[in-house]
């Protein structure tokens, strides 16, 4: 091997053989919580939900971060998916149980779920804890509404009412409570004034409907009727204002207008004791004892759930009813 090649050669072993390991890239830094949380604010803001949910799991799984946990529950309740809205804020209530933040987001999502038990649990909280905020026994008297509990449901809605007057919405879910509780004209009152406070959109439609029932209760009929189809011809499946069509031709003994009208508030609102129980007196008047026991039925067992979850609501002795003024 000639001089020149055998330099070659060493030059090609020091330049390719055996040597130390080169030096790898460090390993980018894991982002901090705040990092974390600013990024899926970002993604969230661009619209990459899917991006600012995962960031937000992150934050949270790998921090016990609250916020992780209710960034996340926004975007599981934007999406419906309510249930894994609930995980996400029960493992928040568990690292912060007297977040004012965290009671009100899993309320307004148990609430939600329909899982109202749950909702009036965090809301009582709520209330004991800020007993200036309106809002907090508005939502309480609608939780407690869900429940069956309208008792207490007058009680609450009635401070919601007294701590910001005139709301629209508190009015009408108080005229709700008090019909349930046959104080009729109690009703009307909060009613007429839910309404000219705010006619348009479906809650205005409902405050007319329930104005109907307070007045077919008060045996005001003609009214009755009036401000019934007033609230049919803008909402046609309307369960109260179909009730009170029914409830009217029943007083009138007009028992097939009256099944027929209150077929289809039980198709709107199959959950309500009081169709079924209509129900039950419009069959009977027309001679179908099979229909009208089979209704009887369904409205005992309405009952009953009604009456179970009252007693699951106080049975650890944490929910104190509101007491209604009435």
């Amino acid at each position: 091997m000639s001089g020149g090649v055998f330099a070659a050669a060493v030059i090609a072993i020091l330049a390719f053989g055996p040597q130390a390991p080169p030096r790898r890239a460090p390993a980018p830094a894991t982002p901090d919580r705040a990092a974390l949380l600013i990024q899926a604010d970002e993604a969230q803001k661009t619209g990459n939900d899917n991006q600012a949910a995962r960031l937000f799991q992150l934050a949270a799984d790998r921090y016990k971060s609250v916020q992780g946990y209710l960034g996340l529950a926004r975007l599981q309740s934007k999406a419906k998916d309510y249930a894994a809205a609930l995980v996400s804020l029960t493992a928040a209530r568990e690292i912060a149980p007297n977040s004012e933040d965290v009671l009100s987001a899993y309320a307004q999502v148990a609430l939600a779920a329909k899982q109202s038990t749950k909702a009036v649990a965090a809301l009582a909280s709520l209330t004991r804890m800020y007993p200036s905020v309106a809002q907090y026994d508005y939502l309480l008297g609608i939780g407690l509404m869900s429940v069956g509990d309208m008792d207490s449901a007058v009680g609450a809605l009635e401070d919601a009412n007294r701590l910001e007057p005139d709301r629209p919405l508190t009015l009408l879910a108080l005229g709700l409570a008090l019909n349930n509780r046959k104080l009729f004209a109690e009703a009307r009152t909060a009613l007429a004034r839910s309404i000219e406070l705010q006619s348009d959109g479906p809650e205005g439609v409902e405050a007319v409907a329930a104005l109907a029932e307070a007045e077919a209760g008060l045996g005001d009929l003609d009214n009755a009727t009036r401000h019934a189809q007033q609230a049919l011809h803008r909402a046609p499946a309307n369960a109260t204002a179909n009730l009170v069509v029914g409830l009217v031709a029943l007083e009138r003994r007009q028992y097939p207008e009256a099944r027929d009208a209150l077929l289809a508030a039980n198709r709107a609102d199959p959950e309500s004791p009081k169709v079924l129980y209509q129900l039950s007196l419009a069959f009977a008047r027309l001679g179908d004892d099979g229909s009208a026991r089979r209704y009887v039925e369904a409205y005992q067992e309405k009952l009953r759930g009604v009456q179970e979850r009252i007693n699951a609501l106080r049975a650890d002795g944490t929910f104190t009813p509101p007491a209604s003024k009435r």
